[in-house]
């Protein structure tokens, strides 16, 4: 629709025609339903008590009223808007979030005159061939032309869910519309967008039941944060991240994030407070505990190099922190040249009384 087709539709004038079919009370409900005007949005409970009246009344009260308005659904301006509306709806596959729909239609209006979006859905609803479909557990408020069957919308976004699932991650749009080939590439992208369970994010679309790209708690922050980074982080680092990459309703204190880190297996602490995830491979502990289980699972002694190998595949650590635990403590046996081994006898003796390694120990 062009500029000069749309500023022939009088929107203020038309809503006066519109509400004037009413009684005051119905004036009033629909009013503060859709909302029109200065009114905000209230739900059935809130007016019913203004009126003294139950919820159901209340809705009886405004589907009369909207039978009331279809009278006038032949006006040519009703028309306009109902047509546009309809083409907007077939050239996104039939169906659309109810948000969406609007802010299309109102760039196709393109009026310099400020048009209530609000005012714009309640036209829509006296037509006969769009079929408005309220909010609920599964979608957002949306519409849909009266031809397109709502259990085809059903199908085809149980089938979207479905690929997702298999995939286990994020799928781009072209990726939905290669594995959905009989589905139309219009109605699964609008879909996306009406379905709560569905989620974009920068990698593409996928469920919102997913905590790797939706956390929920401080330890599904904490591991997206990790895995992002692909390296130990300390723990301070930890912080910044889970109270700057995440918007949260709840408070978080650094305490609480900290506590996550010592409480859960998927953490290990790989140094001085530095924690990386179990599932990297890493090795809990200390050096030290790194290189105790390194000489404790070859079995017998090993070259100093070879020791420095083993543990530097399980850990990230400077050279010369390996060197110095191997000195440092008396457990660790030079056997022979650069060869060491672990002797478990000394290494059980309480630590205020096995003191350093002599520094003349061969």
């Amino acid at each position: 629709m062009n500029t000069s087709a749309s500023e022939q539709i009088n929107f203020s004038e038309l809503m006066n025609r519109l509400l004037g079919l009413l009684t005051e009370k119905e004036k009033n409900i629909v009013e503060r339903r859709f909302p029109l005007g200065n009114y905000p949005k209230e739900t059935l409970d809130k007016i019913g008590k203004s009126y003294s009246i139950t919820r159901e009344r209340v809705r009886q009260i405004e589907a009369v009223a909207i039978k009331k308005l279809a009278r006038i659904s032949m006006d040519p301006s009703m028309r306009k808007i109902h047509d546009l509306a309809y083409s907007v709806l077939v050239g996104h596959g039939n169906v659309m979030s109810e948000d969406l729909l609007v802010s299309e239609m109102l760039k196709a209006l393109d009026s310099t005159n400020k048009i209530d979006g609000n005012a714009m859905k309640l036209a829509m609803r006296v037509s006969d061939k769009l079929i408005k479909q309220e909010k609920n557990q599964f979608f957002r408020p949306f519409w849909r032309v009266k031809d397109l069957d709502l259990q085809e919308v059903r199908n085809t976004g149980n089938d979207i869910q479905k690929s997702m699932k298999k995939k286990g991650e994020p799928m781009t749009l072209e990726e939905l519309n290669s594995k959905l080939s009989h589905r139309s590439p219009e109605m699964i992208c609008s879909l996306l967008s009406v379905y709560w369970e569905f989620m974009e994010v920068d990698e593409g679309w996928g469920l919102r039941a997913w905590r790797f790209i939706n956390p929920r708690s401080i330890k599904d922050k904490i591991l997206i944060s990790l895995k992002n980074i692909e390296k130990p982080l300390h723990f301070t680092d930890i912080i910044k991240h889970v109270l700057q990459d995440f918007d949260s309703k709840k408070r978080v204190t650094p305490q609480a994030i900290h506590n996550e880190l010592i409480r859960h297996d998927e953490f290990v602490l790989v140094g001085r407070g530095l924690y990386g995830l179990k599932e990297w491979g890493l090795a809990s502990g200390t050096v030290c505990d790194v290189i105790k289980s390194v000489l404790t699972e070859n079995g017998a002694p090993m070259k100093r190099q070879e020791i420095i190998e083993a543990v530097l595949s399980k850990r990230e650590i400077r050279l010369g922190t390996i060197s110095l635990n191997l000195q440092k403590y008396p457990f660790f046996k030079r056997v022979g040249r650069a060869v060491y081994a672990y002797d478990e006898g000394l290494d059980n003796i309480p630590r205020r009384k096995r003191g350093r390694k002599p520094k003349n120990a061969q």
